[in-house]
């Protein structure tokens, strides 16, 4: 089960969001960045999952600012998320991120280091995190729009493992092939392209879902929390 936190900003505003942790600690933190939908059964199910792999994770309800909670996929819910995301405020966004890591780290359940995963909508600011050394490293799931801050990838600084699928509508691969391009040299970062896999590979349940992709992204992801925590405090 979650438990739902309300995060202080430091303007004044709340960003509520919701945390599960596992029974031993302290743990590595996950910073949750979700799709456009919000915190919905699909994220918490993700949650659980690295909560098990022994890290105390937080999803956040970006959208605080503005039309706030969780959306629906179908026809109402769809127009609503579109909304937001059409009118989210891109550097407004990073500095709140950047408090939650903040407010993770020092939590404590969680053993200080954070890392950052983006998924969808979310997966720029994942980018941006490992960009900006908001956090101690970043993982990008099917991220979109990465493309749109590319002259950011030479400050790479934090470890960065982006995944996505080559048939992915949301993401032109011209764009995969840049973010490669703008990467390439660089020890800390890396781009996993996976064959026939379209947008939402990692979404349980939806016909998107693609169980060998979601099996490596996952696998790398674990792969780069153990490279910056302790290994005693994630389990193999």
């Amino acid at each position: 089960m979650t438990e739902t936190v309300a995060i202080p900003i430091s303007d004044g505003a709340t960003m509520d969001a919701e945390m599960v942790a596992p029974k031993n600690g302290p743990a590595p933190g996950i910073l949750i960045i979700p799709a456009i939908f919000g915190i919905d059964d699909g994220v918490r199910g993700i949650m659980t999952a690295w909560a098990a792999r022994g890290c105390v994770v937080l999803a956040v309800d970006s959208f605080h600012r503005s039309i706030p909670g969780t959306m629906g996929r179908d026809d109402a819910g769809r127009e609503k998320a579109q909304k937001r995301y059409a009118e989210f405020d891109a550097e407004q966004g990073v500095k709140d991120f950047a408090e939650a890591v903040a407010w993770l780290r020092k939590d404590p359940r969680c053993n200080g280091k954070v890392v950052v995963f983006g998924y969808c909508f979310g997966g720029r600011y994942a980018f941006l995190a490992a960009a900006r050394g908001l956090a101690d490293g970043a993982v990008s799931f099917h991220g979109t729009k990465i493309g749109l801050n590319l002259d950011e990838a030479k400050n790479v600084c934090r470890p960065l493992s982006i995944h996505v699928g080559d048939k992915d509508g949301s993401i032109p691969m011209s764009e995969v092939e840049a973010t490669r391009d703008a990467l390439a040299g660089n020890p800390l970062a890396e781009v996993h392209v996976y064959p026939g896999c379209v947008h939402g590979f990692t979404g349980k349940g939806r016909p998107s879902f693609d169980a060998g992709a979601d099996a490596a992204s996952t696998a790398a992801a674990e792969r780069l929390i153990r490279s910056i925590t302790p290994p005693a405090t994630v389990p193999a």
